[in-house]
């Protein structure tokens, strides 16, 4: 299976303690069943705090603080996990935010998304067009003949945008998220659509042309449709409002 990222996802680092929007909070943090396993394995004092941090009511999950902050955030935060047992002992959720992954048949496509404060900053104020690298396999593809079409029409459709700046960078990593998903719900037009919508939305009141408030801009957006499921139903169907 072929992996593909853009070009600036290696760029991307977590700054922790420095993110004044943390993931760590706003949010469930569902357990995936190999981490729920090991927290049930661990022992010590450490372990016995971790225990108590994780709900097991419907699908697990850590019980966030009456702040809606995950208990094992401290007070610098930071994640007592990761500064006890070090990064492989997060749960897959956690791993993954803020990456993305759209699947084909015989590729995946990987990207970042716009909530995290850093990766908005590295995507919009990148310099060149959005162009995806290989990270695994060897090349070797065989498309349907409706992948091969809307890969055509992606890339036609971004070689249409401005060579530079923020709004393109944007408009990028819109398309770039949101157009595959028209292979499983055949609802092209709507995401062209959403696609556009939301771009304005994001744009719209945008004039000191910096990478940074546009990237708060979209920071905003994204935190409230592109992560609530519902909010993005009814943008994509038209329903959304102005945010």
């Amino acid at each position: 299976m072929n992996v593909y990222v853009p070009e600036y996802y290696p760029r991307f680092r977590c700054i922790a303690s420095e993110c004044r929007n943390t993931c760590c909070a706003g949010w469930e943090i569902d357990i995936d069943p190999e981490s729920l396993a090991r927290y049930q394995r661990m022992t010590g004092e450490f372990g016995a705090r971790v225990k108590r941090s994780v709900s097991l009511d419907g699908t697990p999950h850590f019980i966030l603080s009456e702040r809606e902050r995950c208990p094992l955030l401290n007070r610098d935060n930071l994640c007592d996990l990761i500064l006890h047992e070090g990064e492989g002992a997060l749960c897959q959720i956690c791993r993954d935010h803020p990456r993305f992954r759209n699947y084909f048949s015989s590729r995946v496509e990987m990207g970042l998304g716009l909530v995290c404060e850093e990766a908005a900053r590295v995507i919009l104020s990148w310099p060149s067009r959005l162009r995806l690298i290989r990270l695994e396999g060897d090349g070797t593809e065989e498309l349907t003949e409706d992948e091969r079409w809307l890969l055509t029409f992606r890339d036609e459709w971004l070689r249409s945008l401005p060579e530079e700046g923020p709004k393109t960078r944007l408009m990028e990593t819109l398309i770039y998220r949101h157009l595959a998903d028209a292979l499983y719900d055949g609802r092209l037009d709507e995401r062209i659509a959403f696609i556009r919508k939301a771009f304005q939305t994001m744009t719209d009141g945008w004039r000191d042309g910096r990478a940074d408030t546009l990237a708060e801009r979209a920071r905003r957006f994204s935190d409230a449709v592109e992560y609530d499921d519902e909010a993005l139903e009814q943008w994509i169907s038209g329903a959304g409002g102005d945010l």
